[in-house]
């Protein structure tokens, strides 16, 4: 939901020349195309690592797009005249030139109100979950991301909030993970969405009996205390009773793995010397690597200057954080979020910006 009276506009810094006529609107097109997506990615990142922080997020919807056209023409023209003789000449010449400047602006509005902060903190759907995992998503990072709890085994439920002070186990939920990816990758596994009489749509995942020889196959069954005869596995939310032929989710909200996420933060000694984040510890006192939660999917580093090669980059609290150009498991699940939030809490009911360009012909 959209507060009133309160609007941003930024103008964009890509103006510059084009060819007159329509021939300029794939380069325009292009280049608000490229800006939206660093605004929304920037946009993300900056609240994962307020997140880590305990800084609050905000988040900004783009309300509308415009764009300013400066057309400029030039005409010339030119003549030579003969001094004497028989062999002089004479000549014209005439020159026309034009030019354009393209100044677009992006006016920005707040999500904030009931009705989006309900969705931010409100379980994904099963069916959100079963849909992404069943359009190419590696299973395990769909799992990791959403998902606190499988049957009795939990996936670090207090990583879902502030940064804890001891460390939870998810070694596990990692092992059945990995379990059910090795599978998917040997194509033994899908998960995709049903309709069943009296439950409506739901998720349902499916084991290739073909596997039944295999590692994998028996790791899964034994950690979700499933028979090896079951293959075809509902997925329901209900753990009020257990269902032998079913498999229990409990599930996470958007704002859930945008803090499981804010755990792969990496933080400059400074700020966590003057205790300005947590630093989770063993019984032991020993620092906790969170990438033994995390399973390698998410990792943001810090750099005092500008990083020259990033594939997201963000300043807070005068200093960079980053995703790596090359790390493509954390760009993929910090795609896979993005793509979460819009469908789960993205804008609902709501029109989407359009964007006007003028052309000549």
């Amino acid at each position: 939901m959209y507060a009133r009276g309160l609007l941003l506009t930024m103008t964009l810094g890509f103006t510059g020349c084009a060819t007159l006529g329509a021939q300029s609107l794939p380069e325009v097109q292009s280049a608000y195309n490229e800006k939206l997506s660093i605004t929304q990615d920037t946009q993300f990142l900056l609240n994962i690592v307020r997140l880590r922080y305990r800084d609050t997020p905000a988040f900004l919807d783009v309300a509308s797009l415009t764009t300013q056209q400066t057309i400029g023409a030039s005409i010339g023209a030119g003549a030579s005249l003969p001094f004497a003789g028989p062999a002089a000449t004479s000549s014209a010449s005439a020159n026309a030139g034009g030019s354009m400047s393209v100044t677009p602006t992006i006016t920005f509005s707040p999500l904030r109100g009931d009705d989006f902060v309900k969705r931010l903190v409100a379980p994904i759907s099963l069916q959100t979950v079963s849909m992404v995992a069943s359009t190419g998503w590696s299973i395990s990072r769909v799992l990791q991301l959403t998902v606190d709890r499988l049957n009795q085994i939990t996936n670090a439920p207090t990583a879902t909030g502030p940064t804890p002070e001891l460390p939870p186990n998810a070694s596990r939920y990692i092992s059945l993970t990995r379990a059910l990816r090795a599978l998917q990758l040997e194509e033994h596994l899908s998960m995709g969405v049903v309709r069943e009489d009296g439950l409506g749509d739901t998720g349902i995942l499916y084991l290739d009996d073909a596997a039944a020889s295999a590692d994998p196959f028996h790791t899964v069954h034994e950690l979700l205390e499933i028979p090896d005869s079951q293959t075809h596995i509902r997925l329901t939310e209900d753990f009020t009773r257990k269902d032998p032929a079913a498999l229990r989710v409990r599930l996470r909200s958007v704002l859930g793995a945008m803090f499981f996420l804010s755990q792969g933060v990496e933080v400059p000694p400074g700020d966590e010397a003057a205790g300005l984040v947590t630093v989770t510890r063993d019984t032991a006192g020993k620092r906790f690597d969170w990438q033994r939660v995390l399973d390698g999917v998410f990792r943001v580093h810090w750099s005092a200057s500008e990083p020259p090669r990033a594939a997201v980059k963000v300043k807070h609290r005068d200093t960079w954080f980053y995703i790596a150009d090359g790390d493509l498991d954390a760009k993929s699940t910090f795609m896979l979020l993005i793509q979460v939030f819009n469908m789960q809490a993205g804008r609902a009911a709501l029109p989407l910006p359009l964007l006007t360009i003028p052309a000549g012909r």
